[in-house]
């Protein structure tokens, strides 16, 4: 990735939210949310707010520890702030500086506190709380976040594949997942973007059964959730193995969730919501007699952040699909004191022809 495109691309974002900016007659949004700075300025530090004007200004306030970083990072002119006092003090002298009357702000990531005493700081200045302003840019992937998305995807099938070996009886959940989340490291990414699932036996019908201390018994189903982080963006990827031979009734359900995600998955089109994926999946689970065994959504969207479009401002269920919406589907039948299945992979929306971006074996349940 060149410096020229990054540039380009940064500059097609905040010109996106800019417009969206338009409706609320704002001379300025205040952004906390760390994945909306990062997104308008490429900066990747925990500790920052960015002030967007309406022309297209960036002032980035962060401290110290991070000045050479935003010097390396930052992509095209903003003017870098480091702070020497409380946020609400910096905040308001910026504010004061670039005579802000009508604010924009995140109304999910600032504290009822801080925002009080943003407003009791700045009297002369109208504040509109606003929810996944950003976010429906960010929905929609550009060139750049789609190469870091299948790099993401790629780094945490290969060691997927390296850890299948460890699945066996007399293995422990917390080591393989510890071995999973030492391996995203060693084969390029930046760690796991949630805590890694790896659930076994009566485990596996719990839906986030991370891994515990349990030891992997013969004839059992293990539920293997995971992804990496690749610069900023992140997998999200779902495969059930058994260990030898299992019930058959496991090996059924098996071969349903499998067929559900076909058919969820053919439905993730340009047009159709989160609802029309969720019935074309759903419809088949419950015609097979499972419908009480799958209680959650069948989805989310995914990027710089691990669960997107899932906020009551931008629900995936009604939002719907356009290009380069970036999913998962992800359907489970869970059979209590039994064993479970889910089976999740990461798709690009493109026309009526989505694009798996997770490639690895889900046709047969495989056996170890």
């Amino acid at each position: 990735m060149t410096d020229s495109l990054l540039l380009t691309l940064t500059q097609a974002r905040i010109k996106k939210v800019l417009e969206l900016m338009k409706q609320y007659n704002a001379d300025a949004f205040l952004i906390f949310n760390q994945a909306n700075y990062r997104y308008l300025t490429n900066f990747t530090g925990e500790e920052a707010q960015l002030i967007l004007t309406n022309k297209g200004d960036r002032y980035l306030l962060s401290d110290s520890r991070f000045s050479g970083q935003i010097q390396a990072q930052a992509s095209g002119e903003l003017t870098a702030i480091m702070k020497q006092t409380g946020d609400v003090n910096e905040i308001s002298r910026v504010l004061k500086k670039i005579a802000v009357k009508r604010l924009i702000v995140e109304g999910e990531y600032v504290s009822a506190s801080e925002f009080s005493n943003l407003k009791e700081a700045n009297p002369d200045c109208q504040f509109i709380l606003v929810e996944e302003l950003i976010e429906q840019v960010r929905n929609v992937k550009d060139e750049l976040e789609i190469k870091a998305l299948q790099k993401a995807i790629s780094i945490s099938i290969e060691s997927f594949k390296q850890i299948l070996p460890m699945i066996r009886p007399g293995a422990v959940e917390r080591e393989i997942a510890a071995k999973l989340d030492y391996l995203f490291k060693l084969n390029g990414g930046d760690g796991p973007s949630f805590e890694t699932i790896i659930a076994s036996g009566v485990r596996s019908s719990w839906a986030h059964g991370v891994a515990s201390d349990k030891v992997i018994k013969q004839g059992e189903l293990v539920v293997c959730d995971f992804g990496s982080f690749y610069n900023g963006y992140t997998a999200d990827i779902t495969r059930t193995v058994a260990v030898g031979e299992v019930d058959t009734e496991l090996e059924k359900i098996y071969q349903i969730v499998h067929e559900a995600q076909r058919r969820g998955i053919e439905a993730a089109v340009v047009g159709n919501t989160g609802v029309d994926v969720d019935k074309a999946a759903r419809n088949y689970i419950v015609e097979q007699g499972y419908g009480e065994y799958f209680g959650h959504g069948i989805g989310h969207g995914i990027g710089l952040e691990i669960h997107e479009l899932c906020m009551p401002a931008l629900p995936f269920k009604k939002q719907k699909l356009v290009n380069n919406m970036a999913i998962t589907v992800e359907p489970g039948i869970y059979l209590p004191e039994k064993g479970g299945v889910r089976i999740e992979d990461d798709i690009l929306i493109n026309e009526q022809a989505p694009v798996t971006m997770s490639i690895f074996q889900k046709d047969e349940l495989i056996h170890l």
